[in-house]
């Protein structure tokens, strides 16, 4: 590989950092921000709720697999290359899914959003490791990065509810073009790209079976969900989302170029910081869904109303990196980031539960994840050498879209099971109905509560799970 990007001057870097946030930041928001529409898109396009689902789902599911071409792709035509197919890729899809005539084109339209959004992300990633390197100005790139990261997913809602007020639906995308009309020039003029000077054996076998993996247990997780669902409907998905996935962690063992290079597991920070991405996005996701659904259905808001209130959540995870990565590096302690961000989560996630005093709640939940993001981010980019900075961007990425993806699936079957049971007996009716009348209403209220104990407690137990590594990963962080 040549050599790290020649920069001139500390202000050519910091310039260089502000236009990868700024292609970095619709498409983390594409995450989340079509949430809030759940109620516009089932009236308007006559989606069903699993229609709905898989709209929401498939951007994030799809990435899972396709960042495993992209990222290592960046390594091999440079990232520059990567970053400016993925935002004209990004665009046009864009404008696709603004256009959409139902609900089964808007879930194409979404796939293909996706194809562009994952070469987007692994190549911001690699780009701030090649500009910045190693030491204190790469993890303060790093925590500005977790910013973007934690506060536009958080973010999303709040957006699209503004947009949803004034606007059509399809306004929530053609919000992108833009940013993307503003980034391509830019990113052309400023940026420098760099390649592999030997190039690695591509296949197409690997993101395929991740991919199947990964969608065919998601619909098997909302399977369960259906009316009359049949053991089939759910077993076989399963069957073949597990048989894919241990398929593919079997490739990529044995391969000599791997796409998901799993020996960099090996190394304990690394895997400290995937532990802390994973688990956390999955929580935050699933439970901001169910909030914004909560809101709308149970509480009878309106999209402007829902993104007021969800204003806390999106600040407070903003602030996150950059505090929270300054304080910690003061005490010394920047691997303590992890465990003190998920406490404080936990802490809102309660208070929310409890409906005590929920503004602060959901402000603490967005610092805790912003901060977890932040130190997770930088334990697996730092600990990667500068010359598999695409294969880590690679991981970080299937982390966070992994995590993102299941969290909607996972919440949101749980969030229908729950609903269910707390229906009056006799009474059958979707949470997409829960505004039609007190009882259904209350019944939704009981399952988002459900959920958000949930959520509390697998943020809790991610905890013991990252504690376990926190001794490892301590060194590298600092």
């Amino acid at each position: 590989m040549t050599n790290t990007l020649p920069v001139v001057g500390a202000a050519r870097r910091w310039l260089v950092l502000t236009v990868v946030l700024l292609c970095f930041l619709p498409a983390a928001m594409d995450v989340t921000i079509l949430t809030i529409t759940v109620p516009t898109l089932a009236d308007e396009l006559h989606a069903s709720p699993t229609e709905l689902l898989w709209t929401v789902d498939v951007y994030s599911l799809l990435m899972v697999g396709l960042v495993l071409v992209s990222g290592p792709l960046g390594d091999r035509i440079g990232h520059k290359r990567l970053l400016l197919a993925g935002l004209a890729v990004f665009g046009a899809a864009s404008v696709l899914c603004a256009t959409a005539p139902g609900p089964q084109a808007l879930i194409g339209a979404r796939a293909v959003l996706a194809v562009g959004a994952s070469m987007i992300i692994p190549a911001t990633l690699a780009l701030i490791r090649q500009t910045f390197g190693d030491g204190r100005d790469h993890a303060v790139a790093i925590g500005a990065w977790s910013a973007v990261a934690a506060g536009a997913s958080a973010l999303g809602p709040v957006a699209g509810g503004f947009l949803l007020q004034h606007f059509w639906w399809g306004s929530i995308f053609l919000v992108n073009l833009p940013v993307v009309a503003l980034a391509i020039p830019t990113v052309a003029l400023l940026l420098r790209n760099e390649v592999e000077s030997e190039r690695q054996p591509w296949e197409a076998t690997s993101p395929l079976l991740s991919i199947v993996g990964f969608l065919s247990s998601a619909y098997a997780i909302i399977a369960f969900t259906h009316d009359d669902v049949e053991p089939p409907e759910v077993v076989l998905p399963a069957a073949l989302g597990l048989t894919a996935l241990v398929l593919f962690v079997r490739r990529q063992r044995r391969m000599t170029h791997p796409m998901l290079d799993l020996s960099l597991f090996r190394l304990p920070p690394l895997r400290a910081g995937v532990v802390a991405s994973v688990l956390p996005v999955l929580v935050m996701v699933g439970f901001e869904l169910q909030l914004v659904q909560y809101l709308q259905f149970a509480e009878g808001l309106s999209a402007e109303a829902a993104a007021l209130y969800l204003i806390p959540m999106p600040v407070a995870a903003t602030v996150a990196g950059p505090a929270g990565g300054f304080i910690l590096s003061r005490l010394g302690r920047p691997g303590a980031g992890v465990p003190a961000g998920l406490l404080l989560a936990v802490a809102g996630y309660v208070l929310v539960a409890s409906g005590t005093v929920v503004p602060l709640g959901l402000a603490l939940i967005g610092f805790g994840h912003g901060l977890v993001q932040m130190v997770a981010s930088n334990l697996i980019m730092a600990t990667a050498p500068s010359a598999q900075a695409g294969a880590a961007a690679g991981i970080e990425s299937v982390a966070y879209e992994a995590g993102a993806g299941l969290g909607i699936a996972v919440f949101g079957t749980v969030t229908t099971v729950a609903y269910r049971l707390f229906l009056p007996p006799g009474t059958s009716s979707s949470p997409l109905k829960a505004g039609d009348s007190p009882e259904t209403a209350q019944a939704l209220t009981e399952a988002f509560h459900t959920i958000t104990w949930l959520a509390a407690a697998l943020t809790l137990a991610t905890i013991f799970l990252a504690a376990q590594k926190a001794p490892a990963a301590e060194a590298p962080a600092a």
